[in-house]
């Protein structure tokens, strides 16, 4: 039997040159020209057919494995999917680092560099396996997970579940609510749902020192979210999660001009599709009772997120039995509450059974404590071994179960 954490650790070095190159070069949601060919590139030196333009910047390598009795393309034997996404995130890289994004106003900070590293890390291990292997891997690219509406339906709807379909699909993240060497997964539900949501309140502008003469729209923004904390956590059962953020808000120039607009972005996640739109519902009642009666007027448009992420209990013990072959029973962490994060890998698991699990990095001695999104976000590479050997373990230990 063979060891994958020993074989992932034999490419660590490889997947870290691979995460740091993509770190200096990121690239946003349908633009990820550079990073779709170095994946591509890679895939074809490992002998795998390759499939480039799928739902736009996507990427699918297909592994067959010889005992499985098919050609290259064919349907002998299942195929099982590995998923990574391999967009960037629109902010400024502020590490003082020598991997630093050298695109101005781009930076993985959500990890998504390293998911593609492990992703090419699980695919030399298991094309190196190619013998020994009784079905297919199909190796998932996908752009634009952090841009709605997402790269995931784009890649599903250019048939990227097809020739040959896949019965099972594992997908990964970097998470730093758990500690580097152990790894996580919610079963059942696992993330959340969500809508981001812009909202312009409108009012009547005029001249600072004639306040009875103006609606002012910067006041009643700040009602609303003043409103917003202390009313709307109310609505669900304590214990559920909500989150209802203000993320942006835009208006008016200098300090004796009351602008006529004032514009707020933000975002809610909640635990299900129908406590989503309750909740949107609420905050539109509640902004208007705040905004007309005060002679304002408001416009909310609604965007929907990706749906919940459900993790399928046939996988799970699979995973679990994997999972501790690399890192040990007691670094296998069995959450028992919904991340409030959203991805659009949910949109394959509604179609197949699948595991999204989370990758520990959090490493206070070695500081590396910042969570996702931050502009100084970094994590021990040295969790790159432990992601590529957890899926190639998964894809082998299913095929075994068969």
């Amino acid at each position: 039997m063979r060891n994958m954490l020993r074989e992932a650790q034999r490419v660590l070095e490889t997947m870290r040159s691979l995460r740091r190159d993509f770190h200096r070069h990121p690239e946003l949601g349908m633009n990820e020209t550079r990073t779709a060919e170095i994946i591509a590139r890679r895939l074809q030196s490992l002998g795998m057919e390759v499939q480039t333009g799928i739902g736009g910047t996507g990427v699918v390598g297909l592994l067959c494995g010889s005992r499985g009795g098919g050609k290259t393309g064919g349907k002998a034997g299942k195929t099982v999917a590995l998923r990574a996404d391999i967009d960037a995130l629109p902010m400024q890289d502020l590490k003082k680092v020598d991997y630093a994004s050298e695109n101005a106003g781009v930076a993985h900070s959500c990890g998504h560099d390293a998911h593609i590293a492990i992703q090419l890390g699980a695919a030399e291990i298991l094309s190196g396996m190619r013998d020994e292997l009784t079905g297919n891997v199909k190796f998932i690219f996908q752009p634009s997970e952090d841009t709605l509406p997402g790269g995931a339906v784009p890649m599903i709807e250019d048939g990227v579940m097809d020739n040959p379909p896949f019965q099972a699909i594992f997908t990964l993240h970097l998470m730093a609510h758990f500690t580097d060497g152990t790894v996580a997964v919610k079963p059942g539900n696992a993330s959340t749902s969500s809508v981001s949501f812009t909202l312009t309140i409108s009012g009547t502008g005029g001249h600072v020192g004639s306040p009875h003469k103006v609606v002012n729209p910067v006041l009643l923004a700040g009602t609303v979210i003043i409103a917003t904390e202390n009313i709307l956590p109310k609505k669900i059962e304590p214990g559920d999660p909500m989150i209802l953020e203000f993320t942006a808000i835009h208006g008016g120039t200098v300090g004796n001009i009351v602008p006529g607009e004032v514009t707020l972005k933000g975002s809610i996640r909640v635990s299900s599709p129908e406590k989503r739109d309750m909740m949107t519902d609420y905050f539109e009642n509640m902004i208007r009772g705040i905004v007309e009666p005060a002679g304002g007027r408001y416009t909310l448009l609604a965007e929907h997120g990706y749906p919940t992420i459900y993790n399928h209990p046939d996988l799970i013990p699979l995973w679990q039995e994997a999972a501790a072959k690399i890192v040990g029973d007691e670094n296998v962490i069995l959450h028992d509450q919904i991340i409030p994060v959203g991805d659009d890998a949910a949109f394959f698991q509604q179609k197949v059974p699948g595991v999204y699990w989370m990758l520990g990095i959090r490493n206070e001695e070695k500081g590396f404590i910042q969570p996702l999104h931050s502009p100084r976000f970094d994590f021990n590479e040295d969790v790159l071994a432990i992601g590529a050997a957890v899926q190639a373990q998964a894809v082998v230990d299913y095929f075994a179960r068969d």
